[in-house]
């Protein structure tokens, strides 16, 4: 009986080739997640914006605190200020830097500012209504400027 001569296909993989290929998709596969968790962190870079105060009548001595939770994908700041008609004054701020792996590390980071008011921040504001607004804004990302978050409170000044 004949036997037929088996030879190699040239189209044949190696087993080395198939480990290879293997070990890359499984590489892939693991950072899908990752990647997904850090578009969305780049998107969304605020992660959480109070205003709070001690009163909703500002006199010197009323305490105004703003926190800010960012994604920390890109630098991100806050700031706090008193609004009545055209004059606005920047009463604080604070600003959280990035992490330092931030694709890869998905921490959110936290800061606060707090804020005693004085008679010369009060200076130049009628009594009456106004209002405290707290902003925060990241970085560009991925050629899009994120839109800023902003908190707004209605306050009371008292006359002095």
């Amino acid at each position: 009986m004949a036997r037929a001569i088996i030879t190699a296909s040239p189209f044949e993989e190696s087993r080395a080739s198939r480990l290879g290929k293997r070990a890359v998709l499984w590489f892939i596969l693991l950072q899908l997640p990752i990647g997904a968790l850090s578009s969305y962190r780049a998107w969304v870079q605020i992660k959480d914006l109070t205003l709070t105060t001690t009163s909703s009548t500002l006199v010197p001595g009323v305490v105004v605190r703003s926190n800010l939770v960012s994604w920390a994908r890109v630098e991100s700041d806050a700031r706090i200020e008193l609004v009545q008609g055209q004059r606005v004054t920047m009463l604080g701020e604070v600003y959280l830097p990035r992490n330092h792996e931030p694709v890869f590390d998905p921490r959110p980071r936290r800061g606060s500012v707090a804020v005693a008011l004085t008679p010369t921040m009060l200076d130049g504001f009628e009594p009456g209504t106004a209002t405290l607004r707290a902003t925060a804004v990241g970085r560009p990302q991925w050629l899009r400027v994120p839109p800023p978050t902003v908190r707004e409170q209605p306050v009371t000044i008292a006359a002095r």
